[in-house]
């Protein structure tokens, strides 16, 4: 098998596979400067190659995109045997940098993004293709307000992976995310029922293979009625913020479908942030 065919295999897209081809063609050309076999590396000279990348002003959280991609390399050469362990796996860089979260919804924007999606007057839909479309984009647009899926989480949905009957939804695991299952608030069965029996998908619920592409399309129209809209990654930010209002926090870390407790913590810090700065502002005492 080879290395392509092996990442093809793991779920990795064709432009993920393209990074991780210049990273790894990055450390082949340092072994050879250094005249040292890539498969025979240590980790010593792994760090070394570290230093180099440093020298050259690679900023630090582009090393550990580095590193990841050099580890899936090394995972492939452990696979079919070339190497007898993966040394870059002990290699552990801190990104001192802290994620920045977008400006948050709250739930009241939230509902109302989809609600005045939802009822978007026909006249808007300019054909009768953009008027059935949108039903299936209510769909979309509900699980991203709601369950606070991703691109890639809704194009691994299928429709046995809805339970209407029960008012849940199972989201099954991606690269990024692990599995879970969620409850569905009510306004959104009727517009999934509809959905199912009128376009009839099988077995994906949504057949587009750019997932990505059409939710983009999704909340650029709802942009138009919701301005303080700015992206998908805001909504999905201000649906776990919400979340930790009313959960512990690893009710929210499966909820939100994080493979670690330290990618939910981020949220509630933010959260504790803001909470500071507007104590800060409104205190009597200032």
């Amino acid at each position: 098998m080879s290395f392509e065919e092996y990442r093809n295999k793991n779920g990795y897209s064709a432009k993920s596979i393209r990074v991780q081809n210049s990273h790894i063609n990055r450390l082949k050309n340092w072994c050879i400067s250094q005249n040292i076999s890539l498969e025979e590396i240590n980790y010593n000279q792994a760090l070394q190659f570290i230093d180099s990348e440093r020298q050259r002003g690679i900023l630090n959280q582009s090393i550990i995109r580095e590193i990841n991609s050099i580890r899936i390399y090394f995972d492939y050469l452990l696979e079919n045997g070339t190497i007898k362990q993966n040394i870059i796996k002990r290699i552990k860089i801190r990104n001192t940098g802290k994620k920045v979260i977008p400006e948050t919804l709250t739930p009241q924007q939230l509902e109302n993004i989809y609600q005045s999606f939802m009822n978007l007057p026909e006249w808007e839909h300019r054909t009768q293709t953009a008027k059935e479309l949108h039903k299936r984009n209510v769909v979309l647009l509900g699980l991203l307000v709601y369950q606070g899926l991703t691109s890639g989480e809704t194009a691994k949905l299928e429709i046995t992976h809805v339970y209407l009957a029960e008012g849940k939804i199972y989201v099954p695991s991606t690269r990024k995310s692990n599995a879970r299952t969620l409850k569905l608030q009510a306004n959104q069965i009727l517009p999934i029922k509809t959905y199912i029996e009128e376009f009839k998908p099988n077995p994906f619920l949504f057949t587009s293979k750019k997932q990505s592409d059409m939710i983009c399309k999704i909340i650029s129209q709802a942009k138009k009625l919701n301005p303080e809209i700015i992206d998908s990654r805001q909504i999905r930010t201000s649906v776990i913020m919400s979340w930790l209002k009313t959960n512990n926090i690893r009710q929210v870390q499966y909820m939100a479908g994080h493979k670690s407790i330290r990618s939910t913590e981020q949220y509630r810090q933010q959260d504790l942030t803001d909470l500071t700065k507007q104590l800060e502002l409104f205190h009597p005492l200032k």
